[in-house]
């Protein structure tokens, strides 16, 4: 392994020199055995349905630092860390007279949290997105849901119906 610097698995034997990427063999041609199986299914709306009281949708999502890193078991710390915030979309920001580094409160029909707005132009208007591996006054898992999507079997955290609103000065004591 320190001769070459790791092995990228799949090794399907001890002398096997590890492929260049996980299903490698997808991309043969010709195809060597089975295709992968895919499945098309219907569309179903997510359970957290969007109303005048939430009406924008957060997903969860893991930042760059965070991959590959062992950060939901060690007490690593990434070069690229930065601490946790809600992402919105300018459009949102704009129309709630929220601005950039402002805290706000992140509400959904299971709790709030407090945390920084960071407004990010890459998202579209609507959708927002926090990490779920802060902890903290920032535990965006206190916003998600204990609810499963029937057909993969995953919970669904990337869908929570969410409110954000300005604090007042006296609200943002801690």
């Amino acid at each position: 392994l320190e001769e070459l610097g790791g092995l990228q698995w799949p090794c399907p034997d001890i002398d096997h020199p590890g492929s260049t990427l996980l299903h490698e063999r997808l991309w043969a041609d010709p195809l060597e055995g089975p295709p992968a199986p895919f499945h098309a299914c219907e569309w179903v709306p997510p359970i957290d349905a969007l109303d005048e009281r939430f009406p924008l949708r957060m997903t969860t999502v893991r930042r760059l630092d965070a991959y590959n890193t062992g950060v939901q078991t060690d007490g690593y710390t990434s070069p690229l860390w930065e601490p946790e915030s809600l992402r919105m979309a300018p459009e949102d920001a704009t129309a709630l007279g929220l601005v950039d580094g402002e805290r706000v409160r992140v509400s959904s029909r299971r709790g709030s949290i407090l945390a920084p707005l960071r407004v990010d132009a890459a998202l579209r208007p609507g959708l927002t997105w926090m990490t779920p591996h802060a902890t903290g006054e920032a535990d965006v898992n206190v916003l998600t849901m204990e609810k499963w999507d029937p057909k993969s079997g995953t919970s669904e955290f990337k869908a929570t119906a969410i409110r954000v609103d300005a604090l007042n000065p006296e609200s943002e004591v801690g």
